[in-house]
C-alpha cells in the first residue's frame, strides 16, 4: 500500500483528476440514487399496496359518491371506501384543502399515522380530524370545537403530516356522509374516490371486467364516451408515477430517467478516466510489478492488488463523495422543487449496505482492467524494456476514442437542452399579455362594486372580465366533430373589453354579432372539421354556453405553456359581462406594476369586508406563464448541470491522456530527432495521428448524439428545429481541446534533448 501511495504522490495531475472527477461523480450518484429509491418509496409505506385499486376515469380516478355502495356485491371485493377531496370553509373565512373520508379509508391506509386518538374518531358526523401543521398553526388540542362550512364539528383526532405520502396534505377530513345528501348519487363526476380492497390472488382483469359492468349499468348515458370513453383501473401502488391529475402528489418519471441518465453519463466519465489513467500508469508501474514477480508473486496476487487498491482508492472519493452530497443536496431540492418528497443523505443501515455496495462495484470495475493488463507483463520483458513495444498503446487508444466520443455526445446533449429551453421561452403566445393583471374571486352577492372602485384608479386603462385567460388551463368542454368523433375543448369565456384587450392575432373574422358568438383557434377549427364553407356550430351550442354563431378564426394562443406533452384546443365565447357567473377581472394597467399590484388589492380587502367572498391567487398573466414552466426550466438546469460536470472531468481526461499520449511518444520522437527529425515535424505528426482518433470519436459519437437529440426533443410542442449547427459545435469544441491538450504536451516532448530521453531505455 506505501507503494502505491508513493506511486499517486509521483503523479499528482493523474491522481488529481482521478479523484476529482471520481469524488464528484459519485456525489450526484449518491444523490440521484436516494431521489429515485425515495420517489419509489411513496406508496410503499402500505403493507397491501398491490391488493388496493382505484377505478375511475381515463384521468383521474375520481367517480361519483354512490359508487362505492354499488360495489361492495362483488365476491373479489374485500372493503371498500371513499375520499371526497374539497375546499373547506373555516370560520366563514378562510378556505382549507381538506377531505370527506369513510373511516374505513384510514383503516385501509397507514399512511395516515395518529399522533393523537385513532381512526374510529372519524366514525361519527360531528367529528373532524386535523392535521399536525394544521393543530400547530391554529393551536388546536382534542376535544375543540371548529365551524365548518356553517356547522361545528369537534376535534377527536389528530394525524401526523401527510409528508412522503401519495396523498395531498389535507389540513383536515371529516366525515364523508357529509356530502351523501348534497350530491347526486351518479352524477358529480370526479367528487369521489372510491378505494377497493381485493382479496388475495385476485385477478386484474377480472375485476376490471366486474367493474366495467357495474360502470354500464349506472352509467348508461356517460359511459363509452366523452369524459368517460372508458374505465380506468389504477393500482395503489402505480398512484404516485401516474398522471391522475391533482387528486394526489406524483412524481416526474421522466425527470427520473433524465436524471438517471445524467448520473450514468456522470458516473461514465469518472470511470473512463479512472480506467484510462490506470492502464496508461501501468506501464509506470510495470517495473514495480516486476520486481514483485520476481519475488515470487503470482499474476493472480497482482490482479489482486490492483483491485484491492482500486477499492480503497474508490471508497476514499466515496467518503469525500458522500460529503458533497450532503453539500450539494439544498441546491438540488430547490431546483427539483419537490417539497413533497425532498432528497435527503441517510444514514439507516439499509442505505449504508448499498454505498458499501456501490465502493465494491465501482472499486472492481474500475479496477479489473488496469489488473488485467498488468497481470500480463513478463517480468523478463519489463526488465528488458520490451514491455512498451507488446503493449503498443491498443486500450490507451480505445479509451482514448471513446472518451472523445462521450465529449462529443455530452457537449451536444448539453447545447440542445440550453437552446430548447431557449426556445421554449421564446414561444410566441399570438396575443398580448403584457401589463395584464387578473383578479380571480367569486362574490355570492356580485363584484361589480369592485369593479367601480378599480375604474377610479388612475393607472387603470381597461378591465374586462374572463373565465380563464391564455396561460392558465381552464375547464374542458366536451363535444363533437364534424365527422362524429369526439373532441375535448379548452373553454374560455370573455367579454368584448376583456377579448379586445388580449389583442388576438385574428385570421378570419365573419361578422358575427358581438356578443353570444364563438371565436375558434386555428387548431381546433380544423380539428372539428369546419373549413371555408362549412362551420356551423350550433350542435356545440349546449357546450358554448348557447352561442351558436361561429365568430372567427384567431391564432392559436399555446393552452400547454409548460409545452411538453400534447397542445389542446382552445374556443372563446364571448358574452355580457353579467353572464360571466365565475372567472375574474382582467386588469390592464399603466405605469408602475408594483404600485399597482398594491393598490389593486387594497382595493380588493376594502370590497371583501364583511362579504362572502372567495378569492383564488391573483397573478399578472405574463409572470403567471413565467412561472408555469420554471420547473420544467429547473430541471433542464440540474441536468445541464450534470452534463457540464460530466463535460469537465472528460475534459480533464483527455487533458491527463494527451499528456500520457505524448508522454509514451517522446521516444519515438527522440529516435526519428537523432535522425534528422525537426520540433516541427515531430510535433504534427504527432497531432495528427491524435487527431485522427479524435476523427474516429466524433463518427462513433455524432449518431449517438443525434439520436439522443431526437429523443429529448420529441416531448415538446414547440421544439427545436434545424439544430445540425449543435453538432458540428461539439465537434469543433472537443477538437479544438484535444488539439490544444496535445500540442502543448508534444511541443515539451519534442523540445527534449533526444539523449536524455534515450537514456530512460
Amino acid at each position: 500500500m506505501k507503494s502505491y501511495l508513493k506511486f499517486l504522490s509521483r503523479n499528482k495531475l493523474y491522481t488529481a483528476i482521478e479523484a476529482v472527477g471520481l469524488a464528484v461523480s459519485l456525489a450526484f450518484v449518491i444523490i440521484i440514487g436516494s431521489y429515485v429509491w425515495q420517489q419509489f418509496a411513496v406508496t410503499r409505506e402500505n403493507p397491501d399496496r398491490e391488493r388496493i385499486y382505484l377505478p375511475g376515469l381515463p384521468v383521474t380516478p375520481g367517480l361519483t359518491y354512490a359508487f362505492p355502495d354499488v360495489v361492495t356485491e362483488i365476491p373479489e371485493i374485500e372493503a371498500v371506501a371513499r375520499l371526497c377531496p374539497h375546499a373547506i370553509t373555516f370560520n366563514d373565512n378562510e378556505v382549507l384543502y381538506g377531505a370527506a373520508a369513510d373511516c374505513s379509508l384510514l383503516e385501509m391506509c397507514p399512511a395516515f399515522w395518529f399522533l393523537e386518538g385513532s381512526a374510529e374518531a372519524l366514525s361519527s358526523p360531528s367529528n373532524v380530524i386535523v392535521s399536525e401543521h394544521f393543530a400547530n398553526k391554529k393551536q388546536l388540542s382534542i376535544g375543540d370545537v371548529l365551524m365548518l362550512n356553517g356547522s361545528d364539528y369537534t376535534v377527536a383526532a389528530i394525524y401526523k403530516d401527510l409528508n412522503g405520502t401519495v396523498f395531498r396534505n389535507y389540513e383536515l377530513l371529516m366525515n364523508a356522509d357529509i356530502f351523501k345528501d348534497r350530491w347526486q348519487p351518479f352524477d358529480n363526476f370526479g367528487t369521489t374516490i372510491t378505494f377497493i380492497k381485493v382479496r388475495p390472488g385476485t385477478d386484474r382483469q377480472v375485476l376490471y371486467d366486474k367493474l366495467e359492468t357495474v360502470c354500464k349499468e349506472v352509467y348508461p348515458d356517460v359511459y363509452g364516451r366523452l369524459f368517460f370513453e372508458y374505465l380506468n383501473l389504477f393500482r395503489y401502488d402505480e398512484l404516485f408515477f401516474r398522471d391522475t391529475d391533482l387528486e394526489f402528489k406524483h412524481g416526474d418519471i421522466k425527470t427520473i430517467r433524465i436524471l438517471l441518465l445524467a448520473g450514468l453519463l456522470l458516473l461514465l466519465s469518472a470511470i473512463f478516466n479512472y480506467v484510462n489513467l490506470s492502464v496508461a500508469l501501468t506501464g509506470k508501474r510495470a517495473k514495480e510489478m516486476a520486481v514483485r514477480q520476481l519475488n515470487g508473486a503470482t499474476k493472480e496476487n497482482i490482479i489482486g492488488k490492483y483491485i484491492g487498491e482500486s477499492i480503497l482508492f474508490t471508497a476514499f472519493c466515496f467518503g469525500a463523495g458522500l460529503l458533497l452530497a450532503d453539500a450539494f443536496c439544498p441546491m438540488i431540492n430547490r431546483l427539483l422543487n419537490n417539497p413533497d418528497v425532498p432528497i435527503r443523505i441517510a444514514w439507516s443501515p439499509a442505505y449504508l449496505l448499498a454505498y458499501f455496495g456501490i465502493v465494491i462495484a465501482v472499486g472492481v470495475l474500475t479496477g479489473v482492467i488496469p489488473a488485467v493488463i498488468a497481470g500480463k507483463y513478463n517480468a523478463l520483458d519489463v526488465m528488458k524494456g520490451s514491455y512498451r513495444r507488446k503493449s503498443k498503446m491498443v486500450f490507451s487508444k480505445v479509451f482514448i476514442v471513446l472518451q472523445n466520443a462521450l465529449t462529443v455526445i455530452l457537449i451536444a446533449l448539453a447545447i440542445t437542452m440550453e437552446a430548447q429551453m431557449r426556445k421554449t421561452q421564446e414561444r410566441p403566445m399570438h396575443c398580448n399579455l403584457a401589463d395584464k393583471f387578473y383578479l380571480s374571486l367569486y362574490a355570492y352577492d356580485g363584484d361589480a362594486p369592485l369593479k367601480e372602485t378599480l375604474e377610479k384608479l388612475p393607472f387603470v386603462k381597461r378591465i374586462g372580465r374572463s373565465q380563464g385567460v391564455p396561460g392558465s388551463n381552464p375547464g374542458g368542454q366536451y363535444s363533437t366533430t364534424r365527422d362524429g368523433r369526439d373532441i375535448l375543448y379548452r373553454f374560455f369565456q370573455m367579454d368584448s373589453t376583456a377579448f379586445r384587450m388580449f389583442d388576438f392575432e385574428i385570421l378570419k373574422d365573419y361578422g358575427a354579432p358581438l356578443y353570444n358568438s364563438v371565436w375558434f383557434s386555428d387548431d381546433s377549427f380544423s380539428a372539428s372539421g369546419f373549413d371555408e364553407e362549412y362551420h356551423d356550430i350550433s350542435e356545440l351550442s349546449s357546450r358554448t354556453s348557447g352561442c351558436d354563431q361561429l365568430a372567427g378564426v384567431f391564432k392559436a394562443f399555446p393552452t400547454n405553456v409548460a409545452n411538453i406533452g400534447e397542445e389542446e384546443y382552445a374556443i372563446i365565447s364571448v358574452v355580457r359581462t353579467e353572464d360571466i357567473d365565475v372567472g375574474g377581472w382582467v386588469i390592464e394597467i399603466i405605469g408602475d406594476r408594483k404600485e399597482a399590484y398594491s393598490k389593486i388589492m387594497e382595493a380588493y380587502e376594502d370590497f371583501a369586508k364583511n362579504r362572502d367572498v372567495y378569492l383564488n391567487s391573483p397573478f399578472w398573466i405574463d409572470d403567471y406563464i413565467a412561472e408555469t414552466w420554471k420547473p420544467a426550466q429547473n430541471n433542464m438546469r440540474l441536468v445541464e448541470i450534470f452534463m457540464l460536470l460530466s463535460i469537465i472531468i472528460s475534459l480533464l481526461g483527455l487533458v491527463a491522456m494527451s499528456t500520457y499520449y505524448a508522454d509514451e511518444k517522446s521516444r519515438d520522437i527522440a529516435v526519428r530527432k537523432v535522425f534528422g527529425g525537426t520540433i516541427e515535424t515531430e510535433v504534427w505528426r504527432t497531432i495528427r495521428e491524435y487527431m485522427v482518433l479524435v476523427g474516429i470519436a466524433c463518427v462513433i459519437g455524432i449518431p449517438i448524439a443525434v439520436y439522443a437529440a431526437q429523443e429529448y426533443l420529441k416531448d415538446f410542442i414547440y421544439r427545436l428545429e434545424g439544430y445540425w449547427w449543435i453538432f458540428v459545435v461539439a465537434v469543433l469544441l472537443s477538437g479544438l481541446i484535444a488539439f490544444v491538450s496535445v500540442l502543448w504536451q508534444t511541443l515539451k516532448a519534442a523540445r527534449t534533448n533526444p539523449t536524455t530521453e534515450l537514456k530512460k531505455e
